[in-house]
């Protein structure tokens, strides 16, 4: 009853030719005493063929057990529950990968493969928008909280006054509820904002603690960001990498690098599109044997990338290892293997600013909190570094948004600027904002805001020396020269511009075609364990379209 170039079957000859307890997996041996649990190797068999043919849910896959005929067969009959099914996928969730790359590893072992191209996309997580709280959301809610509670309790104050409450309102009880309600909540919020605070958290959610709210095309959800590499020949995904990193600055070299690995010392070459532009990123590819194409931003056909010179003995510049190369490039000479992307390397040396103070935790100058929003109401932008926020002249709080590529930090807060009276003089409609953001170096402790005009405030009084400001101490900096390789990388246009064809369609096949638009299991390691299963169903797909069934089954049982 099951066809005989059946999907099943090449599962079911796969996972019994692989060695389940070497990868790690657990129960593979039954215990001596006691009933048997199910074999690992059927709970394999299912879950594959289950992410194959978009069938993921625990209770889908136990009900697949007793109605799909291919399931019966692949299990022998066995009808394992739903917690047993799910059970097994969160316990070996760090093992699955192994198996992903004992797939990809018969599948290729006689085809040749290309560059790489990688790309990342959006998976939701478990974790709900209502359960992720950024600290500008705490803040909204905390402040709306505190408005009803004071109105909860004038309310109550009222209606001790009156013999009868007023036709049509809340009685007293029915108050004190809602007071009640609103305290809890109130102080449920403020040890939220108080623990990001502590230990410096942007974000926090409550069901999925490594989920991040991201944007995608569906405006912002809690997810995961799924890089993948894929190979321009085959189409097969060579690796990935789940990461909770909302943008994709920075991820060449952390992908790619296990498939460098598995090369030894051949030099591969990894596509990326605009998104992966980071200077630091490159370098680090290029140290280990990496050759990063990033799509170049317009009107410009190379990247001016630059490392810290370092005086080597004798160097072999035809090595492709990456100790090698790194000796190489850090030495200022061109190695072969880089010799058709990189171009005019020259060793320069330059004056770097060294503070002669050691680094110390910057203190504010004022004394409490009131202080502080004081000075700000003068036209000043405030920060607090303890709380890492700033106080603006409308009396509003900015929390950080973002650390630049210089070190400062930049702050903004968009609720507070809709309804500030300062709004049409403070925000300055550059770019796309339509609020306040403000940057702060990490010795800076306040800005005079350029707009303000003490004679247009109320109760405005002259500027007065901030507290403190004769005791501050002026950081102490001098200049040294050192040493630094300059060159430019020229990526490889031809290849950049098959980019999408290579890496859009694993993404658009997960997601619709096998209905996985979402992650089932919490945190990234649990998630990376699922992904694996995703990218094992694409990849039986890709190579049932590569191979003939024949050649398939002997690939998959070698």
């Amino acid at each position: 009853m099951v066809e005989w170039d059946s999907i099943a079957r090449v599962i079911d000859c796969f996972v019994d030719h692989i060695d389940l307890k070497e990868m790690g997996f657990e129960k593979t041996e039954p215990s001596f005493e006691g009933r048997p649990c199910y074999d690992p190797q059927s709970m394999l068999k299912l879950y594959l063929y289950g992410y194959r043919n978009n069938i993921r849910s625990s209770r889908k896959l136990e009900a697949a057990c007793v109605t799909n005929i291919e399931v019966m067969w692949m299990l022998g009959g066995l009808r394992p529950d739903f917690r047993t099914i799910s059970d097994f996928r969160k316990d070996n969730a760090d093992n699955l990968k192994e198996v992903f790359k004992e797939f990809l590893k018969r599948v290729t072992v006689d085809l040749e493969t290309g560059y790489v191209s990688i790309d990342g996309s959006k998976f939701k997580a478990w974790n709900g928008k209502d359960s992720n709280f950024t600290i500008m959301k705490l803040d909204d809610r905390i402040k709306w909280l505190e408005d009803h509670t004071q109105e909860y309790l004038r309310l109550i104050e009222e209606a001790d006054k009156e013999e009868e409450a007023a036709s049509g309102t809340l009685t007293r009880e029915e108050l004190e509820a809602k007071l009640k309600e609103a305290e809890e909540r109130l102080e449920k919020y403020r040890s939220y904002r108080e623990l990001m605070e502590k230990e410096n958290h942007t974000q926090i959610s409550l069901t999925d603690a490594d989920a991040r709210l991201m944007k995608n095309k569906n405006g912002m959800d809690v997810s995961y960001n799924v890089q993948t590499a894929v190979d321009s020949e085959t189409h097969l995904i060579m690796d990935y990498l789940a990461t909770n990193q909302a943008t994709d600055h920075g991820l060449i070299a952390p992908t790619a690098e296990s498939i460098k690995q598995e090369a030894g010392d051949r030099i591969i070459e990894a596509v990326a599109d605009k998104g992966y532009e980071q200077a630091e990123d490159m370098v680090s590819c290029l140290e280990k044997g990496i050759i990063p194409n990033v799509i170049l931003p317009d009107g410009q056909d190379t990247y001016e990338l630059e490392i810290e010179y370092e005086e080597a003995g004798e160097l072999n510049t035809a090595g492709t290892n990456a100790e090698e190369l790194k000796r190489c490039l850090h030495a200022g000479v061109v190695p072969e293997a880089y010799a058709d992307v990189i171009e005019g390397m020259e060793v320069a040396e330059v004056r770097r600013k060294v503070s002669d103070e050691p680094e110390q935790k910057v203190e504010s100058p004022y004394g409490t909190e009131e202080e502080m929003k004081n000075r700000a109401g003068e036209g000043y932008f405030v920060r607090d570094p303890e709380r890492d926020l700033v106080y603006c002249p409308g009396g509003e709080i900015l929390r950080r948004k973002s650390i630049k590529k210089n070190g400062a930090t930049r702050y903004a807060n968009r609720q507070a600027c809709k309804g500030c009276p300062y709004r049409d003089k403070c925000v300055n409609g550059k770019g796309n904002t339509n609020w306040k953001e403000t940057d702060f170096g990490k010795d800076s402790l306040e800005k005079k805001a350029k707009w303000w005009k003490p004679e247009e405030a109320e109760n405005s009084e002259e500027e007065t020396e901030k507290p403190g400001k004769k005791n501050q101490k002026k950081a102490k900096y001098h200049f040294e020269k050192k040493k630094v390789v300059r060159f430019k990388l020229r990526p490889d246009r031809e290849k950049m511009n098959q980019r999408m064809c290579i890496s859009e369609h694993p993404f658009g096949t997960i997601k619709r075609a096998m209905g996985a638009a979402c992650f089932l299991l919490k945190g990234k390691q649990k998630v990376g364990g699922e992904f694996a299963l995703m990218a094992m169903g694409y990849n039986l797909s890709r190579a049932c379209n590569m191979f003939s069934f024949e050649e398939l089954m002997a690939l998959v049982a070698a």
